[in-house]
């Protein structure tokens, strides 16, 4: 009887076993909200075939840089990153990731940020003239440049880089700095959290959030109207075609699930994995015009 259990268990875990594994790293917290996302796409690809199976690891700091950095080096890995990967070597070219070598997988999808403070309720409470602080995913990110457009009002306004807008937004509610910039499903639990609650000032883009005003409708500069962040998969330019392939239609069959569409509603992030395989290249070269010429607009404080 012991025999043939074992049997059946090892017929079982063969699939499993013949499937090649594919890791998915994330350049920021996996504390964050928008690793839900990731995390469902990576379950649905797992349940959909059986050649390839996703796993998730993080590897945080630099701006993305370091996640990157080893994506680029390291065979069978996938990098998730935001439009921080487009924007961060503008600022840092020596201490960041070459984005000529890398290319796109498929893009996820595209959400709002938004300005969180436990301090203050709204923009009318904050002195103009005060000494504050506002927290970003890291300098040289997406957040740092949003950060950067909320600064021109406050000229004492200090930027301070965390690893994530989760770190972000905790230490806004700890406290220790007046705002963070983070996403709107990150907030969510705390915004009516009558012992630990925190208010939202305001979003980038142009939506009808109910959670938050669009800051360019409270006088704030209108580049933020362009600054709602893309998640996407970028994976190294020598990455095999054939994979390359495969791998997209996956994930974009994944792209299509119920549970794929509630992993990205928290944060109000449009879909973008209909994207056809031969749009995806396009779209990787227009988000590096696009995010350049945007960084070009603001100037980062070292």
């Amino acid at each position: 009887m012991k025999k043939i259990l074992a049997v059946l268990l090892m017929a079982i875990a063969l699939p499993s076993l013949a499937k090649e594994t594919i890791t998915i790293v994330y350049s920021w917290s996996l504390a964050d909200q928008v690793v839900n996302t990731y995390r469902r796409m990576a379950d649905e690809s797992n349940q959909s075939q059986d050649k390839y199976y996703f796993v998730i690891e993080s590897k945080p700091g630099a701006g993305g840089s370091i996640a990157a950095n080893y994506v680029q080096a390291t065979p069978n890995t996938i990098l998730a990153n935001s439009s921080a990967f487009f924007i961060r070597p503008n600022f840092f070219p020596n201490e960041s990731h070459d984005i000529s070598k890398f290319k796109g997988m498929i893009p996820v999808c595209k959400s709002p940020f938004i300005i969180s403070s436990k301090k203050y309720k709204s923009w009318s409470e904050v002195p103009a003239d005060a000494k504050l602080t506002i927290g970003t995913s890291g300098n040289g990110t997406t957040t740092h440049l949003v950060a950067a457009q909320i600064a021109k009002k406050y000229p004492n306004m200090i930027i301070v880089p965390f690893k994530s807008t989760t770190e972000a937004l905790v230490s806004a509610l700890g406290g220790n700095i007046d705002f963070a910039v983070n996403f709107v499903g990150e907030s969510a639990q705390y915004v009516n959290n009558e012992k630990n609650r925190v208010y939202v000032l305001g979003a980038t883009g142009k939506h009808n959030l109910k959670v938050a005003p669009n800051l360019i409708d409270q006088g704030f500069p209108i580049e933020l109207e362009k600054m709602d962040t893309p998640q996407q998969f970028m994976i190294p330019a020598n990455f095999p075609e054939q994979k390359f392939k495969e791998i997209h239609a996956i994930l974009s069959k994944s792209g299509k699930t119920k549970s794929f569409a509630e992993s990205i509603a928290p944060d109000h992030c449009e879909n973008l994995t209909g994207i056809s395989e031969s749009e995806v290249q396009p779209y990787y070269h227009f988000q590096t015009v696009f995010w350049k010429k945007l960084a070009s607009t603001v100037t980062i404080k070292q």
